[in-house]
Formats: structure tokens, C-alpha cells, sequence
């Protein structure tokens, strides 16, 4: 044994130089510019040296800080490794417990506030997902909300490009709606007016194009499954495609793009999806759910009877007219029911508005 611990600090150096170089060129551990605060510069750095660093290092030296028989022998003979051709970094004795948690890292992106700040976001997510820190559904809508309401939502697509590096992948159907959802917010808050729904729309189109690269449509075996047939996905392509033919082509469907949309539309709706708003005993989450997928369809059927050639196909007509009058009806049903409506809500004010226009 002393034989060992003689030569386990020579060996772990020994080792450093021939495995560090192969980590550094598959996946760099991130580095952080500075950002608008000190105490997010802070957050930063923490994650970096206690989670980032570590969970990159090649396993021997990982499990030489977290192994507590080590520890001892870490403080009496410490050791320094090279992680780039600029910066060492001292390993020292480490606990699991002690690393900074999910709830910690939301909190770190929930900080983020200048332009500056989110030049460390891609870097900081990378991190997490190279760490091994899975971020769930739920933390990548939050993030995909706070994302939105700082005009930051392209950093959400630039994620999902890259997938294998930042753990996201537009596959989960409750993500991707809350993607597209957040892109109708950003084109509602516009008043579906003007470069905000270009840049939506592009941001939509960019999103389709990665799920066809990640899984082609044949993938799946039912198509209820597939993210691109949601409807709310396909009413907001189209919402935003008719906004743009208004608004830049004074009508025109270019490509026929609009008509795309609609045939699409009209396909992947469930026969009588609309037919009644929620029952009274649906949990107000499922509501909310509904609300927002209803008024999405409702807004791109509305626009979309403007867009000029569209009325020509008469059997197609008739079907739009025929799905805008029964999700129209439900709408109705449901936020003239005083029990059921949320006041307090900006969505049903929204929707509310949206009806009486």
C-alpha cells in the first residue's frame, strides 16, 4: 500500500497528460465572458468549478475528488492538471452533495438579464448536459418562457441545432407545444405585425426543419404521436404565415405557402377536437391547454380568410368555415361560463378579445 500512495500523485499526473488533450477536442469544458452582475458572474463560476470542471475531467481524476479515501491525500499532495493550454485547475476533495442543484442552474438562467448575460447561456447549458444534469420538461419550459419574454427565443433553436451538446431535442409533445406557443406570444405581443412575425415565422419553419432531420415523419408508427401533427404546431405555422402574407405581400400566398398549412390543418384535427369546450371537472391546467391550442387555431383560420386564392377551392373553403365556426362556438362556451374563467389570466383576456374583434 505505501507503495502505491507513494506513487499515486506521479501516476494521476502521468495520466492527466495523455487524457486530457482527447477530452479537451470532443467537448471543452465552457468557459464564461462577463456578464452585467457580480453575483451571476459568481453563479457561473461555482457551477464551472464544482460541477463543469470535474464532470469533465477523464474518470480517474473525477473519482480521485469524489472518493472520500482520497481526500486526505489530495490536501497533503495536491495536484494541479491542465484543462486548456491556458488554465490549470487543482483537484481538491469533493462531495455529490455539495454540487450546485437543477433548481440552482434555472436560477442561474432566471438571472440572465442583459445581452451580455445570454452570451453565456448556449456555454451554460452545454455545461449541464455534459455534467450529466438531464434538465426535465418542466425546467425546459420555464426556460423556453423566460427565454421569450427576453426577445431570446433564437438561442432556444440554436439549443435545439445543437441537440447532441445541449440535451434538447424537439421529440417531447408537451415541449414542443410550449415552444410553439411561445412563438405565437411573441407574434401576439406584435400584434401579429410587422419584423417580429417574420422572425416567428422563420423561427417555426427552423424548428420543423431540425424535428425532419432528428425524426423523419415515418418514424412514427401513429402519428397522434408526432410532434409536427400537433395541431397547436400547425395552427401557429399558419397563424404566422398568414400574418406575413398580409402583412408583406398585401395578401398574396407566396409559394402557397398559407394553403400548405391549412390542408395540413385541417388534416391532423381530430373529428369534433372542438365541438365542446372542456367539461367542468377538467383539471385548469387541461384547460389552459385547450385555451391556447383553440384560440392558436381560431386565429390562424381567422387570418387566414383574408389570404387571397383561398376561397376558390370551395370544398376547402367550406371546411375551414365549418372548423373556425365550431372552435368559435367552444371559445365562446367556455369563457362566458363566470366558474370557469380566470380573470386575472392575460390568456383569456386575450382570447376574450380575440372573439369580441
Amino acid at each position: 500500500m505505501a507503495g502505491r500512495l507513494f506513487r499515486w500523485p506521479g501516476a494521476v499526473r502521468q495520466s492527466v497528460i495523455s487524457q486530457t488533450r482527447a477530452y479537451a477536442s470532443k467537448s471543452a469544458i465552457p468557459t464564461f465572458s462577463p456578464s452585467s452582475s457580480s453575483e451571476l458572474n459568481e453563479a457561473l463560476d461555482r457551477f464551472r468549478q464544482d460541477l463543469f470542471i470535474p464532470f469533465g475531467l477523464p474518470k480517474r481524476q473525477r473519482m480521485s475528488m469524489f472518493k472520500q479515501k482520497h481526500a486526505q491525500r489530495l490536501r497533503d499532495e495536491p495536484i494541479s492538471i491542465s484543462i486548456s493550454e491556458t488554465e490549470e485547475y487543482t483537484l481538491q476533495p469533493k462531495k455529490y452533495t455539495d454540487t450546485p442543484t437543477k433548481k440552482e442552474a434555472i436560477r442561474v438562467i432566471k438571472m440572465m438579464q442583459a445581452a451580455k448575460d445570454y452570451k453565456n447561456f448556449i456555454p451554460f447549458v452545454s455545461g449541464l448536459w455534459g455534467s450529466q444534469y438531464v434538465l426535465e420538461e418542466a425546467h425546459w419550459q420555464q426556460i423556453m418562457r423566460k427565454a421569450r419574454e427576453a426577445g431570446k427565443l433564437p438561442l432556444i433553436i440554436e439549443c435545439a441545432r445543437k441537440s447532441e451538446s445541449t440535451g434538447l431535442r424537439l421529440r417531447n409533445l408537451d415541449v414542443v407545444r410550449c415552444l410553439f406557443f411561445e412563438l405565437h406570444l411573441a407574434a401576439q405581443k406584435a400584434e401579429f405585425k410587422g419584423p417580429e412575425v417574420t422572425k416567428a415565422l422563420g423561427m417555426a419553419k427552423h424548428a420543423v426543419d431540425i424535428m425532419d432531420a432528428d425524426l423523419p415523419d415515418h418514424s412514427y408508427s401513429d402519428s397522434s404521436k408526432n410532434p409536427k401533427s400537433q395541431p397547436l404546431v400547425v395552427a401557429t405555422l399558419l397563424e404566422l404565415g398568414a400574418a406575413r402574407a398580409i402583412n408583406d405581400f398585401a395578401g398574396k400566398d407566396e409559394g402557397k405557402e398559407v394553403l400548405g398549412y391549412v390542408r395540413k390543418l385541417l388534416a391532423v384535427v381530430p373529428k369534433g377536437r372542438y365541438q365542446n369546450a372542456p367539461a367542468g371537472t377538467t383539471p385548469r391546467m387541461e384547460v389552459h391547454r385547450w385555451l391556447h391550442e383553440a384560440v392558436t387555431v381560431y386565429n390562424g383560420l381567422r387570418l387566414s380568410r383574408t389570404v387571397h386564392g383561398l376561397a376558390t377551392d370551395k370544398a376547402l373553403h367550406r371546411d375551414m368555415s365549418s372548423l373556425l365556426g365550431e372552435v368559435e362556438k367552444s371559445l365562446k362556451e367556455l369563457l362566458e361560463d363566470p366558474k370557469r374563467v380566470d380573470k386575472d389570466n392575460t390568456y383569456w383576456k386575450y382570447a376574450r378579445e380575440l372573439l369580441q374583434g
